[in-house]
């Protein structure tokens, strides 16, 4: 693949020889991409420099009103709050009653998933290594905590401890010779909900960059050693552990009765581990596919999972999966759409770790009724019937906007985030009501993660979303109007 962006570099501005070379991109990409792939992400180590957690760069801002004591939920224990994936929560007073809030909080990395709410404060991670708890009345900052890297996850909240993993998206290779996703040092932690302080912490073979689940007193962890984690969470102790045969890069395990279910790398697959007999109950192989699978978090209702992936080497498709977790049974598959931009980024040499977002999946979200998905490779949104992939409607964003993370929905509308946008449309019909600039995105975090924007969260009238100009800043503002 180097060869080939050399060669892409020097080539004659002609037409005719553009085309060549384009060409000639493809075949050897066609035949080495994987390989490629491997080669890239094993020439490390990926490097963090500890964390900076020091004088965040905004706490706060005028304008801040209070929140009620109670806001969010007493216990806050999966990814996005539960497996809808609907962060639409209730202020104390009852929704809408409370007045908005205004804030915003600047961290030294990017936010990537949006923060947890519980207690009337938010509960966020960036990949400057630290865990950020805010007051969300003033965004004012309670504590932060340290950690030995990068924190991807979303902290959980039960019963005064914050759950929280780390890693990174470096590879590396054990003294055995296995290959594992992360570099470092990474761990799993409990910290003390009302001052940081470490209650425990579990280092984990690989980075654990996805959110745990969290269950009956036990946490549920998978991430780049290939190895599901479950630890008992007032203790540390890990009750268990078992090979699941892939690496998960950002896939958070969500539990189904006792199936959690994950998607996973090299090979790529869906996992369905069943947490009571201790054993994986079904793997889903994905022969088509070459990412994308091991970073998007299933929307699980009435014992299906929703998952998007992208197929292909180099036109990705984006294709919509509902899989039965009980067996991993395929009830139906939706392409949604194609990626061309891919085609080219091969042909310049640009490999998985630095093409765009058509590498990635986007995350679905179900409320009303209705499965609702973007996709950080094609600049649409989708409402989509979850019994049968038909398409309700299908909306095109903005130039240059795509959706990687789950939509809200609320009130009729549909909230999502861009790298750089706020965007609200209806839900109905997914005419584009609105699209606000909340931040720049200028990637300086040392690794491509395109499409990350954390958020967006609802609280009342209030809506939390990432921005900034790295997307390392967690904005809070009142609920804007769609007009």
């Amino acid at each position: 693949m180097d060869a080939v962006l050399k060669f892409s570099l020097h080539a004659p501005h002609t037409p005719a020889a553009w085309i060549a070379a384009i060409a000639l991109g493809l075949i050897v990409a066609a035949g080495a991409d994987l390989a490629v792939l491997e080669h890239r992400l094993r020439a490390g180590p990926y490097d963090y420099p500890g964390p900076n957690c020091a004088t965040p760069r905004a706490a706060g801002s005028a304008g801040a009103l209070p929140a009620g004591p109670g806001a969010g939920p007493d216990a806050w224990t999966s990814f996005l709050g539960g497996p809808l994936h609907n962060e639409v929560l209730s202020d104390p007073a009852g929704r809408g009653s409370s007045p908005a809030i205004h804030w915003q909080f600047t961290a030294h990395g990017t936010i990537i998933t949006p923060p947890a709410v519980s207690a009337a404060t938010a509960f966020f991670g960036s990949m400057d290594g630290c865990v950020y708890a805010v007051d969300l009345g003033s965004g004012a900052l309670r504590w932060s905590f340290g950690s030995d890297n990068q924190i991807m996850s979303q902290p959980l909240v039960v019963a005064g401890l914050v759950f929280v993993a780390s890693g990174n998206k470096g590879m590396a290779h054990t003294p055995s010779g296995q290959l594992v996703r992360g570099t470092g040092q990474s761990s799993l932690y409990a910290l003390d909900a009302a001052t940081g302080q470490v209650v425990w912490q579990v280092p984990t073979l690989g980075g654990t960059m996805p959110t745990p689940t969290y269950r009956d007193g036990v946490l549920y962890a998978v991430g780049g050693g290939k190895v599901f984690y479950a630890v008992d969470a007032q203790t540390g102790h890990v009750l268990w552990q078992l090979p699941v045969g892939s690496y998960v890069s950002m896939s958070s395990p969500t539990l189904d009765g006792n199936v959690a279910v994950f998607g996973g790398a090299l090979p790529y697959v869906f996992v369905g581990v069943n947490v009571a007999t201790r054993s994986v109950a079904w793997r889903l192989p994905l022969p088509g596919v070459s990412s994308g699978a091991d970073d998007v978090s299933p929307a699980i209702a009435n014992g299906v999972a929703y998952v998007q992936v992208p197929e292909g080497k180099l036109t990705k498709r984006v294709v919509e999966m509902a899989i039965r977790t009980s067996d991993g049974g395929v009830l139906w598959t939706r392409t949604l759409g194609v990626d061309r931009f891919n085609v080219v980024q091969r042909a310049l040499g640009q490999g998985e770790m630095d093409a765009h977002g058509g590498e990635e999946a986007g995350i679905s979200t179900l409320a009303n009724g209705v499965l609702y998905v973007g996709s950080p490779g094609v600049g649409r949104l989708w409402a989509l019937d979850p019994s049968s992939g038909a398409v309700l409607w299908s909306s095109l964003l903005p130039a240059g906007q795509a959706v990687r993370n789950a939509p809200v929905v609320a009130d009729g509308l549909v909230y999502a985030t861009s790298d750089t946008h706020l965007l609200i449309l209806d839900a109905r019909t997914g005419s584009l009501r609105a699209s606000r600039a909340v931040g720049t995105f200028s990637e300086n975090t040392g690794i491509l993660i395109p499409c990350i924007t954390a958020g967006p969260t609802i609280v009342g009238r209030t809506l939390l979303v990432g921005g900034g100009r790295d997307s390392d800043t967690l904005l809070a503002m009142p609920l804007p109007s769609p007009g």
